[in-house]
């Protein structure tokens, strides 16, 4: 099951390489990074990696060359605020716990703390053991900087993980999906969006407020998205406009 579960979720990827005309070369290189990139995401060892993905430690250390020479994690700059303002929506943290449970430096803490006090997200409280709260009890992060809309894709894509591993292999009937088709006729695409934020935000809003202070709460990742229904390649104009990053 393993094998067939892995492979049909690369073909979201080889679906978007090809419209984008990347060469296989570079699609293989990529997912060699990926995965040894996951292994350093989960704090793995530059020897344990080695042992879990079944190859030398050369082959290790040229990986990890060529993944600080070519690519920057976004959940490094972006992410990781949004991770800390997601604990904090769960009660006032002081900088060493957080640093503690996301298995950070203080540092980096510090600085997503402070970039989310910029924005007015977040507040420092004085007091024996300084602790940082939430200012507000929602907020949505939607922003259109290229860096920030790939962290938005990682996590959008972790939680398409967190469900597939839930309904195939752990049998957790907390991991739901479902996909419907529809039609609609253009003039009401809007109302899809209206939907969401008049009915379905509201009331996560208040699935969340009731979880404060209660002990029996779950975390959990909802994505909700939309798209043309059929392949890429007949429902946009060209794959280079596919390409192109909004403004």
């Amino acid at each position: 099951m393993a094998q067939r579960v892995v492979y049909a979720l690369l073909m979201p990827p080889s679906r978007l390489a090809q419209l984008l005309r990347v060469p296989l070369k570079d699609l293989g290189e990529w997912a060699q990074m990926a995965y040894f990139h996951e292994t350093r995401r989960r704090g793995l060892k530059m020897r344990e990696a080695a042992e879990l993905l079944d190859v030398s430690m050369r082959k290790v250390a040229l990986l990890s060359k060529q993944l600080k020479k070519g690519f920057v994690d976004p959940d490094e700059t972006h992410g990781l605020p949004r991770r800390v303002e997601f604990m904090l929506w769960a009660g006032p943290l002081s900088e060493a716990r957080i640093a503690q449970a996301l298995e950070l430096e203080p540092s980096d803490v510090l600085t997503a703390l402070e970039s989310l006090q910029a924005q007015g997200r977040v507040e420092q409280v004085q007091g024996r053991t300084p602790t940082w709260r939430v200012v507000a009890s929602e907020f949505r992060l939607v922003q259109s900087e290229w860096a920030a809309r790939l962290d938005g894709l990682n996590n959008l894509l972790g939680s398409v993980v967190g469900a597939v591993y839930g309904r195939f292999f752990a049998q957790d009937p907390r991991a739901f999906a479902r996909t419907v088709s529809l039609r609609v006729r253009r003039e009401d695409l809007p109302k899809l969006e209206i939907l969401y934020q008049n009915v379905l935000w509201p009331a996560l809003v208040e699935l969340d407020k009731a979880s404060k202070g209660a002990a029996d709460t779950e975390e959990i990742d909802l994505t909700i998205l939309w798209a043309p229904y059929g392949h890429p390649s007949d429902l946009y104009d060209s794959a280079e406009d596919a390409g192109q990053e909004d403004e």
